[in-house]
């Protein structure tokens, strides 16, 4: 079965949802499925995954420009805070993406997936600004399966080309709930939890080799995010957690570790500046993009996850996990699905600044509290190994390829 697998991500970082395809394909079965990969910028996996045999494709789609002159006059901006006229312009826009934009994309990918003969197309990133990549496999007449990896929202366009997809997976049932909720029409919805090969993830180096590295003090405590630098991501949180904690706990450092996401660049100067202001910079270390993650997550006390929307589902939790650390995650959106609060991690309400520094402070006092959540995250990691991701995606394929059948696309006024 050739399938066709597409990340359509931007923003120069490697986020979850390349993660999940890397590792997706890091599993499957070559003899059952020969895959190509169709990127939407260049990504520094190329080089590894043509060297296992993986042809790449880097698509190049022209996108309509978001700010534009009416922005900055202040009539437009009073304007777009009118409920009937926001739908308006958000209808106009949405439309205008669609004609000027997705349809010019959609025949064009068309043409470049048309050579590689696919059988399946999988869309790794979710419907949003990905319906360029299921109006080419309609065309096609290629069933397409779409991964479901957001709280996305959901205009007509996304309605409309729901119905000729052939499968949704859903990174949590959370996920599912928000898609139906939003009136997606997907042949069928399958949730399925990220994987994790828990052998490879493993650290290579001591935490001492890496603290020595990154000139952390042997005797530090160390609480870390793994994540791309943008506000959603609620790394900040951390920050002014340390603040609260600058007397209590003077050995405290915080590690943020992650590139800067091109919509991030003014939260993470907003952090830096934060930082210097509380007198933190030098208890703050920033160690941009990482290929060496279990390393730098071993060499933790405690791996934080911070983010202050409802997290799809949080790769960086099982990570943590897998690693053997201990971990404090946000009890919002899939997260409580599959964290056991107190048992394999704890969890706290997403931007509570000073709920995250009593849970730090009771965790760094208390080594015995430690290292029972992290049998427990490891022991719970298992639920997520590799081979039970795979065969469960690679079941969806499966399904999504003998149950295919053409679908019209409905008119604009069905979908709305």
């Amino acid at each position: 079965m050739n399938v066709v697998f597409l990340e359509a991500s931007s923003g120069n970082v490697v986020g979850g949802s390349l993660t999940g395809m890397l590792e997706l394909l890091r599993g499957i079965d070559r003899s059952r499925i020969s895959p190509t990969v169709v990127l939407y910028e260049h990504k520094p996996c190329i080089a590894d995954l043509e060297t296992a045999g993986i042809p790449v494709v880097v698509f190049a789609r022209k996108r309509l420009p978001k700010a534009h002159a009416l922005q900055q006059r202040p009539a437009y901006s009073r304007a777009k805070r009118l409920g009937p006229v926001s739908a308006l312009l958000g209808f106009a826009r949405t439309t205008a993406t669609l004609l000027l934009e997705t349809m010019p994309a959609a025949l064009r990918l068309r043409r470049t997936l048309a050579a590689v003969k696919p059988d399946l197309i999988y869309v790794c990133n979710g419907f949003r600004g990905n319906a360029d990549a299921i109006v080419a496999a309609r065309l096609l007449d290629v069933p397409c399966v779409v991964h479901a990896k957001g709280f996305d929202k959901f205009s007509w366009v996304e309605r409309a080309v729901s119905r000729t997809v052939a499968g949704c997976v859903c990174m949590t049932r959370a996920i599912e709930d928000h898609c139906r909720a939003g009136a997606m029409k997907a042949g069928f919805f399958e949730v399925v939890y990220d994987g994790l090969d828990l052998a490879a993830f493993r650290p290579c180096r001591t935490a001492t080799e890496v603290r020595a590295e990154l000139g952390i003090a042997e005797d530090a405590e160390v609480a870390g995010v793994v994540g791309n630098l943008q506000e959603w991501k609620g790394q900040r949180v951390l920050v002014e957690a340390l603040d609260l904690l600058q007397k209590a706990r003077p050995r405290l450092v915080v590690l943020l570790v992650g590139g800067v996401h091109r919509s991030g660049a003014a939260y993470a100067e907003g952090v830096k500046a934060l930082a210097e202001s509380r007198g933190l910079a030098s208890r703050v270390l920033w160690t941009g993009a990482r290929p060496d993650v279990p390393d730098v997550m071993n060499a933790m006390d405690v791996v934080v996850h911070t983010s202050v929307r409802g997290e799809p589902f949080g790769r960086v939790i099982i990570e943590g996990m897998a690693v053997g650390r201990p971990v404090v995650a946000t009890r919002a959106g899939g997260v409580p699905e599959f964290v056991h609060d107190g048992e394999d991690a704890v969890l706290v309400a997403p931007g509570d600044a000073a709920a995250l520094a009593r849970c730090l402070d009771r965790l760094l006092d208390d080594a015995a509290e430690r290292e029972r959540l992290a049998r427990g995250g490891r022991a719970s990691a298992e639920r997520f190994a590799l081979p039970r991701h795979v065969a469960a995606m690679t079941s969806v394929f499966e399904r999504a390829v003998a149950g295919r059948g053409g679908r019209a696309l409905p008119s604009v006024k069905e979908a709305a």
